[in-house]
């Protein structure tokens, strides 16, 4: 148990999730080693990825990429419009941008558009982007780029109003390399149990990718596609729950950041003490989880 434990804190997965597998964990886990192929495996039942299905770009639809400042948003829809346009062509595919926040956001979609031939549109409110949605319906695929806000931004309300219609399927865009309260918090304020899933950005930059997907898990949201780099399209893919859940198991902070045996040991001493009440209460995101 401590040496699972040290593993999965090292790699950034929540206290919660780490009693939640103590408590499943096996007793045929003997051998060093039984318990994190155990775990790994659990972890990997409990994240939902899209990989059973049609890639986005296969689909089609109408898809708002909406997520806080500076997660990589209007770079994943040029990705997703450049993976679409090599495959259907860019006379399928519409753009629209809803950025009017931003000095330069309109210019950096409208740059994109020009390297794949496809016209931006502008919408400034709820009527002209119906307007533009009626204008766009024979496009196999319209993508909408949104205005990049922090999550306690009052205006975010007011952007989820503008994309409730009920053709727009929202995807929110995650920062892989953020901390888990911050992404936990971008979760709560975008509605994310409401989205169509999730699209996982600047994988390259994360050293710890555990914090992103507890959050998966915790809130059973489907991980649609990753980005891992600036090239476009190239850095755009679909990753298995076993990729990802082993990405993340490998991946640790500085010898500053990690616990050693007798911190572990010490934080863990009184678990068997510990009521089931709470222990149930601590861990009730994932009381649902398989193990």
């Amino acid at each position: 148990q401590a040496q699972l434990a040290q593993r999965l804190l090292d790699t950034g997965f929540s206290p919660a999730l780490i009693r939640k597998l103590l408590e499943s964990l096996p007793s045929h886990c003997k051998e060093e080693g039984d318990e994190l192929v155990w775990a790994s495996n659990v972890l990997e039942r409990n994240l939902p990825t899209g990989e059973r299905e049609a890639p986005l770009e296969e689909a089609g639809g109408v898809y708002a990429m909406i997520g806080a400042t500076g997660v990589g948003k209007t770079t994943s829809t040029a990705k997703l419009a450049a993976a679409f346009a090599t495959r259907h062509g860019a006379a399928n595919l519409g753009l629209i941008t809803l950025d009017a926040y931003r000095v330069g956001a309109h210019e950096q979609l409208r740059t994109y558009g020009r390297i794949l031939g496809v016209p931006v549109h502008t919408a400034h409110d709820r009527a002209s982007l119906e307007d533009l949605l009626d204008l766009l319906s024979a496009k196999k695929m319209v993508l909408i780029d949104t205005a990049g806000m922090a999550q306690r931004d009052t205006r975010t309300r007011e952007l989820l109003e503008m994309l409730s219609h009920r053709a727009i399927q929202r995807l929110l865009v995650v920062n892989a390399s953020a901390q888990g309260e911050t992404i936990e918090d971008q979760l709560a304020a975008y509605a994310a149990p409401s989205c169509r899933g999730i699209v996982l950005s600047k994988l390259d930059e994360a050293v710890k990718l555990g914090p992103a997907l507890d959050s998966m898990i915790r809130h059973k949201l489907k991980v649609l596609a990753v980005a891992n780099g600036q090239r476009v399209p190239e850095d755009w893919h679909r990753l298995s729950a076993n990729a990802l859940v082993q990405r993340a198991l490998r991946c640790s902070g500085g010898a500053a950041w990690k616990l050693d045996d007798s911190d572990v040991n010490l934080i863990f001493a009184n678990m068997p003490a510990v009521k089931a009440a709470a222990l149930s209460n601590s861990a009730l995101p994932y009381a649902s989880i398989r193990a």
